[in-house]
This record gives C-alpha cells, structure tokens and sequence, in this order.
C-alpha cells in the first residue's frame, strides 16, 4: 500500500476549495491502482486541509499524476491553495 499526504493552506473561498478537490478524487478513483481518499479540515483553522490518499503502490499514483484530467484540475487548485504533499510509509498501526 502507498499513502500519499497532501497539507493544504487555502488562500481563496474553501467551498470552491472542496468542490475542486472533489474533481479530482472523481478523477483519481477511477485510475488503477486507487484505492481510497479522505480529505480532512482542521478544527483549529478552517483555511488548513489535509488529505489522504492510498494507492497499490508509487507507480500507479504516478501514472494517475501524469494523466492530463490530473493535470488540469491541480492547476485548478493552485490557484486557491498552497500545497504540501509528500510519500508516507505506515511506522504503526492499531486497529
């Protein structure tokens, strides 16, 4: 399993925020290799997001990265939020 997070700091109108994201987790969830997606909001400032996403592995999110759907809608987002996203690797777990 490979766990991209995505830290997000919205500069623009959050509800526009969401929807663009929602675009592409629309995009994202039908590539191979996806296999889920949370995107959170801070309690302490409303303008901070994070979001999760897991994967089969690297090279799928890759592939998914490149596709142009992907490539247009982060464009998109950029526009209204700074973003920084980074590769997680599991220390432990419970549950």
């Amino acid at each position: 399993m490979f766990t991209f997070i995505n830290r997000f700091t919205v500069r623009g109108d959050t509800t526009e925020f969401e929807k663009r994201i929602g675009q592409i987790t629309g995009h994202m969830s039908r590539q191979p290799g996806f296999h889920s997606h949370r995107l959170l909001r801070s309690a302490k400032d409303s303008q901070v997001y994070v979001e999760i996403a897991e994967w089969d592995d690297a090279e799928s999110h890759g592939r998914a990265l490149r596709t142009e759907g992907f490539q247009r809608a982060v464009r998109e987002v950029q526009e209204l939020a700074s973003a920084d996203p980074a590769p997680f690797v599991p220390v432990t777990e419970a549950g």
